[in-house]
């Protein structure tokens, strides 16, 4: 069915699948008025991303650090504070007035936890992090241990810059790979051992700078060497210097502009899926970057087992949820954010365990509670049709919180990564006691007293405009691992390394490059002339 976006004014259409999923949801009888990838840009401003910050407990008045700044129009409380004594106001429904005007007078005066996490071991730099142990400055996963600079990463060990990746150990700059082991800066791999700089191999070890490979060992740019000759090559690449591994992503970078071919879609062990970047799932329609989800449309970035999901992000662990951002491990959740382990819930935030809510924000362990008032099941049931009566009337059901909800700025949302507006062209402080330059271009070159030096300086990353220090866990890693020392704040590396798994809410029309069949992608419009069709794709690799 054809129907057109408010937005951008363009005609789309509205499959009968999605239309599916509308019904259970009970708007069977209305179409969306915004094309998906707005809808992705909508809810996920409500997503923080990528920061962290220095700011005092509200409940406590002692120094935390959250992804919420200090100016947060919300009352932030350390999140086993809040666990502990989440009591919000609340306050009675007013049908005379519109339902986001009372919600905004509550929601902002209720208590929400610094960061997004649960039944995690030393993971206090980590949000919207879960069931993993002794990690740091990590975002979107679980299952994980002794990681660094993750993002959406599952059952992953020792990995330090890991993206979308999966049960893989000893790696850095791990970009969509799984089973992996022992291996420097891979993208789109799988069962890779003691190799560097790989894209789109499986089953290979002892590779370096090669494409498209399967079952390979000892080669390098795609040509077979022996041992020895492998051995002699690997010499020339030191990649603990810092200077070698930015000249190897150059040389990796060209290589992917002129030589590798390019499977136009990651999808991978799927039944009847589309979309991009895709692994384990069935049925789900216009989906990107997720793992064994079923029976969804215009879904993102989410973890395992969902079921039944429809325009939504962060959906790990969810089943029936619609228009939400992070409804993770609930059930029934509809035009909610930031909801953990919680069912039957309809316009609420920052709930925990909770059941049977509506308009509700900041609540623990509730049931049955409207505009966080705890009412009897019999009200509930009286209160909740009337109030939907009430938002018909009002044109707000259906619609999802405006953008003032938002306890985060937009610039530090999931949508300010991945739908970008104009930055913010105010200069920052520049806060630092060293130059980039003063960082060794190799960490084996350095003395236990320069070790400690290093450590007490701080550096300001220019491309991110925010500073950084390099940490005594970083100056271990990179001696056991062999690799560079830091040279930019955390999330402009991993920022970088995204762009290798592109996301903007939709696929482009193209052709193939070998036989001319019009297909959809998300690679750039550079890559064209290299990016193939599934069909040609295997007739390649095989």
């Amino acid at each position: 069915m054809q129907t057109t976006c408010s937005i951008s004014g363009e005609s789309f259409s509205v499959s009968e699948h999605e239309l599916e999923l509308r019904k259970k949801f009970g708007f069977g009888d209305t179409l969306p008025t915004q094309k998906p990838k707005y809808r992705f840009q909508e809810i996920g401003a409500f997503w923080p991303h990528w920061n962290f910050h220095k700011r005092i407990c509200d409940k406590t008045g002692r120094p935390i650090i959250s992804i919420f700044r200090p100016d947060c129009i919300y009352p932030v409380w350390h999140r086993d504070e809040w666990i502990a004594h989440a009591q919000p106001p609340f306050q009675e429904p007013d049908f005379s007035r519109p339902f986001f005007e009372q919600a905004w007078e509550l929601f902002q005066k209720s208590p929400i936890p610094h960061a997004f996490q649960s039944n995690n071991q030393n993971c206090e730099y980590a949000d919207d992090w879960y069931y993993s142990k002794n990690c740091y400055l990590c975002h979107g996963g679980q299952g994980n241990e002794d990681c660094r600079y993750c993002y959406a990463c599952d059952s992953i060990k020792n990995v330090q810059y890991g993206l979308f990746s999966f049960n893989s150990e000893l790696c850095t700059d791990l970009i969509n790979s799984s089973h992996c082991f022992n291996s420097l800066f891979l993208l789109n791999c799988k069962n890779v051992y003691d190799s560097a700089f790989l894209y789109d191999c499986r089953n290979c070890s002892d590779c370096l700078f090669c494409f498209n490979l399967r079952d390979k060992k000892y080669c390098f740019g795609n040509k077979q060497l022996t041992k020895e000759e492998f051995e002699e090559k690997k010499k020339v690449w030191d990649f603990s210097s810092f200077k070698n591994y930015e000249e190897a992503r150059k040389v990796f970078s060209e290589m992917m502009e002129t030589v590798a071919w390019h499977r136009v879609l990651q999808i991978d062990l799927c039944e009847n899926s589309s979309g991009n970047f895709l692994r384990n799932s069935k049925d789900c329609e216009n989906c990107y970057l997720l793992s064994s989800h079923e029976n969804c449309a215009n879904v993102a970035v989410s973890g395992p087992h969902a079921k039944t999901i429809l325009d939504s992000i962060g959906t790990v662990g969810a089943e029936l949820a619609f228009m939400c951002s992070l409804p993770v491990y609930s059930y029934m959740a509809r035009f909610c954010f930031s909801v953990s382990h919680s069912r039957f819930v309809d316009y609420c935030a920052y709930l925990q365990n909770c059941q049977y809510c509506f308009g509700c924000c900041g609540l623990v362990n509730a049931k049955y509670c409207i505009f966080n008032k705890q009412v009897t099941e019999e009200e509930y049931k009286i209160l909740v049709p009337k109030l939907i009566d009430h938002m018909e009337k009002t044109g707000e059901w259906g619609k999802f919180f405006p953008s003032h909800f938002a306890p985060n700025p937009y610039e530090e949302s999931f949508s300010g990564l991945h739908f970008p507006k104009a930055k913010n062209t105010q200069a920052k402080v520049v806060t630092k006691t060293a130059e980039l330059s003063e960082i060794p271009d190799s960490v084996l070159q350095m003395s236990e007293a320069d070790s400690a030096s290093l450590l007490s300086k701080i550096f300001w990353d220019e491309t991110y405009e925010r500073p950084f220090q390099i940490q005594l866990e970083d100056l271990k890693q990179s001696r056991e691992r062999k690799v560079p020392l830091p040279h930019s704040y955390y999330a402009n590396r991993m920022h970088s390394n995204l762009k290798w798994m592109p996301f903007n809410g939709e696929l482009r029309d193209m052709t193939c490059a070998k036989s001319g069949e019009k297909i959809q992608t998300n690679w750039p419009e550079e890559y064209d002339g290299r990016i193939l069709s599934e069909e040609e794709y295997l007739k390649l690799i095989k």
